[in-house]
C-alpha cells in the first residue's frame, strides 16, 4: 500500500490536525471578538441616529422615536450575533486544542 500508517502515526496526524484547526478557530474567534467586523458599521449607524435625534426637534417626534428605537434594536442584535459567533469559535477552538492535547500528550 502507498499510505499504510500505524495507529501511532494516525494518532499523531490527527493530533496535529486538531491542533492546527484549534489555533485557527481560536484566532478567528478572538479576532471577531476583539476587532469585530461590524465596528465601522455600528459607528456609522450611531452617527445617523444622532442626526435622527436632531431631526426629531423639527419633524414628527413620534415617527422619529419609533425609527430610532428600531435602529437601536438592530444595532444591539448585530453586536449580539457577532459576539455569539465569536464565542462559539473560541469554544470550538478550545475543544479542538483539548482533543489535540489528549491525542498527543496523554496518548489516545
Amino acid at each position: 500500500m502507498l499510505f499504510s500508517f500505524t495507529a501511532d502515526e494516525w494518532r499523531i496526524l490527527m493530533g496535529l490536525t486538531f491542533f492546527a484547526l484549534g489555533v485557527v478557530a481560536l484566532g478567528a474567534g478572538l479576532t471577531l471578538l476583539i476587532i469585530g467586523p461590524y465596528r465601522k458599521e455600528a459607528k456609522i449607524i450611531a452617527g445617523q441616529s444622532a442626526r435622527i435625534s436632531q431631526k426629531a426637534l423639527t419633524d414628527n417626534i413620534a415617527g422619529v422615536v419609533q425609527s430610532a428605537t428600531a435602529l437601536v434594536e438592530a444595532i444591539n442584535n448585530l453586536i449580539r450575533t457577532s459576539s455569539g459567533n465569536a464565542i462559539v469559535l473560541i469554544v470550538v477552538g478550545a475543544v479542538l486544542q483539548a482533543a489535540a492535547y489528549r491525542l498527543l500528550i496523554v496518548g489516545g
